[in-house]
């Protein structure tokens, strides 16, 4: 059992999530090749714990933050940088060379073959980020207001406001009726 979190619903937004919280993280699941291969397992794209895992940390976390820098300003209705979207889909262009199709039956997917390593994983983040970018709903992408998360609302009535309910949600409806509570006090005093 781990304590990662995955709300983004879509690799690429939980990815850019492997960082507990911005602009200051606590916690950083690319800091160590050990924390890495967890997240990637826990994230159900296990990678392989190589030797080419520690020299492709480096470029996983610039990935993650180009991931990140193109969808916050999506969330927010601005449009990314096209240098951040260059990356992105330089990204992806490396890897798509290297990926299959695989049947799924009523559809197909592209996929990767074994070893499962580092890179690949950043190739399949780069191709959910571009299928994100490409078929949406963009207008789904939402940036936690307490840790800078991004999630793509699945919501019924899309109205997700949180990364997630049970941390940042509680939290802040807590905040909010402390602080409520206590200008009440305030003014009943008088």
């Amino acid at each position: 059992m781990t304590d990662v979190e995955l709300v983004g619903n879509a690799l690429c937004l939980d990815f850019a999530n492997t960082v507990n919280a911005r602009p200051v993280a606590r916690r950083d699941w690319l800091a160590t090749p050990d924390e890495a291969v967890v997240w990637a397992r826990a994230a159900g794209h296990p990678v392989d714990d190589d030797p080419s895992l520690r020299f492709t940390l480096p470029i996983a976390r610039d990935l993650r933050e180009t991931v990140f820098r193109v969808f916050q300003p999506l969330a927010h209705g601005e449009r990314p940088s096209p240098d951040d979207l260059e990356i992105v889909h330089a990204t992806y262009t490396e890897g798509i060379g290297h990926a299959r199709f695989v049947d799924d039956g009523e559809t197909f997917r592209l996929s990767w073959t074994r070893p499962q390593t580092l890179r690949v994983l950043l190739w399949e983040v780069a191709a959910s980020a571009v299928g994100l970018l490409t078929q949406g709903p963009l207008h789904r992408l939402g940036d936690c207001p307490s840790c800078h998360w991004l999630f793509l609302d699945t919501s019924k009535n899309g109205r997700r406001r949180w990364c997630s309910m049970a941390t940042c949600g509680s939290r802040d409806k807590a905040r909010r009726y402390y602080a409520g509570r206590g200008s009440g006090d305030r003014d009943t005093d008088g």
